[in-house]
């Protein structure tokens, strides 16, 4: 994430879900909000805590991932219709969340995701023709990037995206719903960056404990 992200939304899109948090970083000064990410993992109060605070607005589950979402437009035919209509479903599900109900500043709003779509789409963009996580890895694509891959992949239609190395035989009949929720979060909120999280629990986990203990050197931010 940026020392400049003041409001921050994690996407990870699933296979049967999709999960958003949002998270608040405008109280807590620049240098420190990596770090203050980190210390989330400690619980959300830190009443009588020395260090700045993130804080977690609101998070939801949408009962939407990458197959559910096909699943539920399964019979229509056409390739192009079905994409639109993933978009515009997903979004219409999004309707509760909080943050998405007020108007957002564009300067200090930032997007990360992590999920198959997006490293996919990240691969796509960069050509690789085979994966390679350190390059996708941090990696920031604008709208317009984005939105150049997802009409590469209806150009190719599904046979082509069957064919496609940087597609994959596994991923290439769920590509579309989650490249469709993909769209529908940049159109929501104002910003025109995504930035691509290749790194999971795991990895969260090991940095939040090397934070706590701090031996957690500045380079991975």
């Amino acid at each position: 994430m940026s020392t400049r992200t003041e409001q921050l939304l994690v996407v990870d899109i699933g296979g049967g879900s999709t999960e958003l948090v949002w998270i608040d970083l405008s109280s807590v000064p620049n240098r420190e909000r990596p770090r203050a990410i980190m210390r989330l993992h400690a619980g959300f109060h830190t009443v009588g805590s020395p260090f700045p605070a993130a804080k977690v607005v609101d998070w939801i589950s949408v009962p939407l991932g990458v197959a559910t979402l096909r699943d539920q437009f399964d019979d229509v035919d056409d390739d192009a219709a079905r994409f639109a209509l993933m978009s515009w479903f997903f979004e219409e599900n999004l309707a509760e969340f909080a943050p998405y109900k007020n108007e957002q500043a564009r300067e200090g709003f930032q997007i990360i995701g992590t999920s198959g779509t997006v490293t996919t789409v990240a691969a796509s963009h960069l050509g690789l023709k085979r994966y390679d996580r350190t390059k996708v890895d941090g990696l920031r694509m604008s709208s317009d990037q984005i939105n150049a891959v997802i009409n590469s992949y209806l150009s190719l239609g599904p046979i082509g995206r069957q064919r496609d190395p940087r597609i994959g035989q596994d991923r290439h009949a769920l590509i579309m719903s989650g490249a469709a929720i993909l769209q529908a979060l940049l159109r929501l909120w104002p910003t025109d960056r995504l930035s691509v999280a290749d790194r999971g629990l795991r990895e969260g986990l090991l940095y939040a404990q090397m934070s706590a203990d701090g031996v957690l050197e500045d380079a991975p931010y």
